[in-house]
């Protein structure tokens, strides 16, 4: 199932502000979209994280230690934006890869907005393959959620079976040489 161009469009023209420390511009595009398109773009930040953080883990489910690490790191960006630990923590354990509505883990509405796009800006930063351009890595994140989308219940024992294997003929190796920190 394609992402939808309404969704995908403003969420990476909210990225790359982020990125470029646009901050008011950013606030400028979220007002523009309304409520449902605001939250179908949270949406894709989930989904963009959550791969992030299982790709960088070595395609597997990450440890409570290792999430822990990575919110650390997080916080300490160098994008120029405050990210507590604590935020960008609850985000990816409870949010991005525990499936809790946004709503739940950030009652304040201000941090349920912001928290996902600047936990998403900052990994897709800190952690592209070396040699590759936020933007790049993003479509090939974006990709790879379109080709799972569709896999029936049936697939799902096939996929882990196969990513596991992946991990193990490259696990001697960084996964795809990260710009990042090379450890959690």
């Amino acid at each position: 199932m394609p992402i939808d161009p309404r969704v995908e469009e403003p969420i990476r023209d909210v990225l790359e502000k982020v990125i470029r420390r646009e901050y008011q511009e950013t606030g400028e595009i979220i007002e523009t979209l309304g409520e449902r398109r605001t939250a179908e773009c949270l949406s894709l930040c989930l989904r963009v994280a959550g791969y992030i953080v299982i790709d960088i883990c070595g395609h597997r489910w990450p440890t409570d230690s290792e999430l822990r690490r990575l919110a650390q790191l997080m916080s300490e960006n160098d994008l120029g934006f405050e990210l507590p630990e604590t935020d960008a923590y609850d985000f990816l354990a409870r949010a991005a890869l525990g499936f809790e509505p946004l709503a739940a883990v950030f009652p304040d509405r201000e941090k349920a907005g912001s928290v996902p796009i600047l936990t998403t800006a900052s990994l897709l930063v800190a952690y592209r393959p070396d040699g590759q351009h936020w933007w790049e890595y993003l479509d090939v994140i974006e990709g790879g959620l379109e080709e799972a989308a569709p896999l029936s219940q049936a697939a799902f024992p096939a996929a882990f079976l196969l990513a596991r294997r992946a991990h193990t003929l490259v696990e001697s190796q960084d996964p795809a040489g990260r710009t990042g920190p090379a450890s959690l």
